[in-house]
């Protein structure tokens, strides 16, 4: 049972550090069609779906956070958007199957969600994400990529993480 928690903990700071540091080193480069994966909200949803509520919403703030602290958004907003995809995904998952022709729409829309969240929110501070004239494909298309890129994504944590954690494991 240790060994098991361990390797929840290693995967899911592991993921986290690698999710970030591809989304602001390559992908600020490598943006195709002008736009890049949102592979931080994709993980974020990968772990939210196999850890136990609380880890997954530290999980969702610590990469919303570490995502903030190295791009040049304003300190907070990924920290908060990354937090409310992670309590969304706690709050559905028990309605959620392993079938990728359930899950590729959640994280298509989960994605979109997040992403015009983080412009909504910009905006409000000062960020002029709305009124960018590419607003729409900015959004679109990266929900595109993270609807490509689940597929690989989410069994890899279903394999690394193991099955989804009881929420209430002393119930009679």
């Amino acid at each position: 049972m240790k060994t098991l928690r361990y390797r929840r903990a290693a995967v899911t700071v592991l993921s986290i550090i690698a999710a970030v540091a591809l989304q602001t080193t390559l992908f600020v480069r490598l943006r195709p069609f002008d736009a890049a994966p949102a592979l931080v909200v994709l993980v974020v949803i990968g772990l939210a779906r196999h850890l136990s509520s609380e880890l997954a919403l530290f999980a969702g703030f610590s990469a919303g956070l570490l995502e903030d602290l190295l791009s040049q958004s304003p300190l907070g907003l990924w920290a908060l958007t990354l937090t409310t995809v992670a309590y969304f995904v706690v709050r559905v998952r028990d309605r959620m199957e392993e079938d990728f022709s359930l899950l590729a729409p959640f994280v298509f829309l989960l994605t979109l969600g997040a992403i015009t969240l983080f412009a909504v929110l910009g905006t409000i501070f000062g960020e002029k994400t709305l009124a960018d004239a590419g607003f729409v494909r900015k959004i679109l298309v990266p929900s595109v990529y993270n609807l490509a890129l689940s597929g690989a994504v989410l069994p890899f944590f279903t394999w690394a993480l193991g099955a989804r954690v009881d929420p209430n494991p002393y119930k009679t």
